[in-house]
């Protein structure tokens, strides 16, 4: 998490996903001047998000997709938009967003490691 202690303009946020007590995944927002360059000025980004291997496919990235919109409404209310991409072969990462709400914006393209797509919803 060095880049959110890095970030002085309150521009990334790292968020703990926990269940009983116990952190079981994380996920890093980001908006304003450290969105990546395919993402609009009024939107927030998922720019990362992970869940422990132990706990994955409990539900517990679904529920922490729809909780977080919530938290963009009250900590960054000008954002419209929650957006992120993903990797065309994650899977169980696209249903769990498809399952908050998420998406498809269309849009395929070469990433670092694969193809990617774009995915979005609004927050208000």
């Amino acid at each position: 998490m060095q880049v959110c202690d890095a970030d002085a303009d309150g521009n990334v946020a790292g968020l703990a996903i926990l269940a009983d007590q116990q952190i079981v995944g994380f996920l890093v927002l980001k908006r304003g001047t450290s969105l990546p360059g395919w993402a609009q000025a009024s939107d927030s980004v998922i720019s990362a998000m992970r869940i422990d291997l132990a706990h994955q496919g409990k539900g517990y990235g679904t529920l922490a997709l729809r909780a977080v919109f919530a938290w963009v409404r009250t900590q960054w209310p000008g954002s419209a938009r929650l957006v992120l991409s993903v990797d065309e072969e994650n899977a169980p990462g696209r249903r769990a967003y498809e399952k908050a709400g998420f998406i498809d914006a269309g849009l395929r393209e070469q990433g670092r490691i694969g193809w990617v797509r774009y995915m979005a919803r609004a927050i208000r």
